[in-house]
């Protein structure tokens, strides 16, 4: 599924490293999607990237994309931060339960109303002076 894409304008939120494991997700994000590996073995799809299943330990995998769809778990709104970080604030990160069985934490990107645990959300890709990242939304 094609997620959205928002021009940020904005330097990413934190640096990247991508190894042989983690460049396919990062293609993947410029290419519309945001994948996930998912185990050959045992089925399970895990986050961030990795090279052995978290469940089954195998090391056989495939790259399924994620609808993108979910649920805001937990969040925090951030007023400060030290210089190194770049952020900028205030903030609001929020732990996402997506319907594909993976939590993540991400940005939560300014919209017209309030983000609250419970609100249903998508994750967006965001496009950055530097390279690619990805954030969520309230729908």
């Amino acid at each position: 599924m094609k997620l959205p894409i928002v021009s940020m304008g904005l330097r990413r939120p934190l640096e990247i490293e991508e190894t042989p494991v983690t460049a396919p997700f990062w293609q993947g994000l410029q290419d519309g999607e945001f994948l996930l590996s998912t185990c050959n073995e045992c089925g399970r799809s895990s986050f961030p990237p990795k090279a052995i299943c978290p469940s089954c330990h195998h090391q056989d995998f495939h790259w399924a994309p994620s609808s993108g769809i979910g649920v805001i778990y937990s969040l925090t709104r951030i007023q400060n931060s030290p210089p190194i970080y770049g952020l900028l604030t205030p903030t609001t990160l929020a732990i996402v339960d997506l319907e594909d069985s993976i939590r993540l934490l991400c940005r939560v990107l300014p919209g017209p109303k309030p983000a609250e645990a419970g609100s249903p959300c998508q994750l967006v890709i965001t496009k950055h002076p530097e390279g690619w990242y990805f954030g969520t939304r309230l729908l």
